[in-house]
């Protein structure tokens, strides 16, 4: 029974994947950088994720390839369907290899039809790593199985084994979100891969965690020329002969669009073959799609482990103490001062307005930057002088008023010279010294509050 849905595969696969799909973009996006200068100073963390990820790569391609070789039971080869489908060549049909998922006709037929050789990755993997390390097949292949057996990465690839036995048809999953992934994030790190230079590309790793298996020096690499992969470009896809271009063979492919025509002809065969797929085929696809991400975030979470002694700590941050210096001596001894004479001042004046002089003393004792002390200096004298001019300049005519109680010059109507009613000009002639008592109060707390917080 096929699929009654009327939404393309692809689509649903995007929609069941998505908040996923931007959580672990967004993970492995970030970790690229630590790949990189100026944070590597040569690809060992780069070749360590080769490792890693080389494994799924080797595993479901080489469980594609088993499906698509191998003919079912009680049935002959079809070599001529699997071309006239695909446009391209394939492995000769084998009876039942041993160990080979077992698979319907209709579903092979699907996975003969999607499978584009070109896409498949294992072999540029296989030659990037061994072109920046200089390992033959041998040290290589003992790297790649003492990795896959630890952590996430073993779980996973059991995991990737056990589901295509039981289902073959979620290698579809497999296909679609780890090779049609390398276009679209696998650009991006592509690009950023390219720009670390020819001099990081050119130097030899050290040791490659988690192995610790020692680089060969690379013909060349004294003098700073990097060795290329033997996989060498064929299309004419307008890259250059850049020296990384030798290292980054997994991110490449070998057409005139650059990967973008393989892209396109995959998809076009999956629009194809899809509704042939039940519909528990397809809610199958889209969980395995589901848990490939998921097992891509654990992997990344495992390299985080085999860099952590790396990761530098970072300073915390302290603000630092500051010590009293000569300056801010100084300025306390200036605002002493400035309240002495502005008390002075203010009670040879009669009633003044001890709450301004507060303000006004306050604010200028805040500055206590050394670079301003000058300028508060020339502040003070300017202030001080101005009081005393004011003091003894010629005094204006003065209207005739009489005084009232306490000294308050009073005008003719009988209020104060401020207008204000006889009972609190009473009121406040009755209370200057308390009110003075309680200002002198205040300032006194406020200086030693600064003098702690200075010290």
């Amino acid at each position: 029974m096929s699929s009654p849905t009327t939404k393309s595969l692809a689509v649903d696969i995007i929609a069941s994947t998505r908040s996923m799909h931007t959580r672990i973009n967004k993970l492995v996006t970030s970790r690229v950088p630590l790949a990189l200068p100026p944070r590597s100073h040569d690809a060992g963390a780069y070749i360590s994720g080769l490792l890693h990820i080389l494994p799924v790569y080797m595993t479901f391609e080489t469980l594609w390839l088993d499906i698509i070789s191998s003919t079912p039971a009680g049935e002959e080869a079809d070599d001529a369907l699997i071309d006239a489908e695909s446009g391209d060549v394939h492995p000769p049909a084998k009876d039942g290899k041993a160990g080979a998922p077992e698979v319907s006709k209709r579903v092979r037929k699907i996975l003969v039809a999607l499978y584009l050789p070109q896409l498949f990755r294992s072999d540029r993997l296989r030659g990037d790593i061994k072109s920046m390390t200089g390992w033959s097949d041998d040290v290589l292949d003992r790297q790649i199985q003492a990795i896959k057996a630890t952590g996430q990465l073993s779980a996973f690839l059991s995991h990737i084994k056990q589901a295509v036995h039981a289902k073959p048809h979620v290698l579809i999953a497999y296909s679609y979100n780890l090779l049609m992934a390398l276009f679209a994030g696998g650009r991006y790190i592509r690009a950023s891969l390219e720009k670390a230079g020819d001099e990081f590309w050119a130097t030899v790793p050290e040791p490659i965690k988690p192995t610790m298996q020692p680089c060969e020096p690379r013909p060349g690499a004294a003098a700073g020329v990097a060795s290329f992969s033997p996989l060498e470009l064929t299309g004419d896809d307008g890259l250059g002969t850049r020296s990384c271009d030798g290292f980054l063979q997994f991110w490449h492919f070998d057409s005139p669009e650059d990967g973008e025509d393989f892209k396109r002809h995959y998809k076009e065969r999956l629009l194809k073959w899809e509704d042939t797929l039940t519909a528990d085929e397809r809610e199958h696809i889209l969980q395995e799609s589901v848990i490939i991400l998921e097992s891509i975030g654990q992997i990344v979470g495992q390299l985080d482990g085999v860099y952590a002694d790396e990761q530098e700590e970072r300073p915390s941050v302290q603000i630092p103490l500051r010590r009293p210096s000569l300056a801010s001596h100084f300025m306390q001894a200036q605002f002493v001062a400035r309240l002495r004479d502005s008390f002075l001042v203010a009670r040879e004046r009669g009633v003044g307005n001890p709450s301004r002089s507060r303000s006004v003393d306050t604010e200028a004792s805040e500055r206590d930057e050394p670079e301003d002390v000058e300028d508060e200096s020339a502040q003070h004298d300017g202030i001080t002088c101005a009081s005393k001019s004011m003091r003894f300049a010629k005094a204006l005519p003065i209207p005739p008023r009489k005084k009232g109680r306490g000294g308050v010059v009073m005008e003719e109507d009988g209020k104060s010279r401020a207008g204000w009613p006889m009972h609190i000009v009473d009121a406040m002639a009755a209370r200057p010294i308390f009110a003075w008592i309680v200002g002198l109060l205040i300032l006194y707390v406020i200086v030693r509050v600064r003098g702690v917080v200075s010290a």
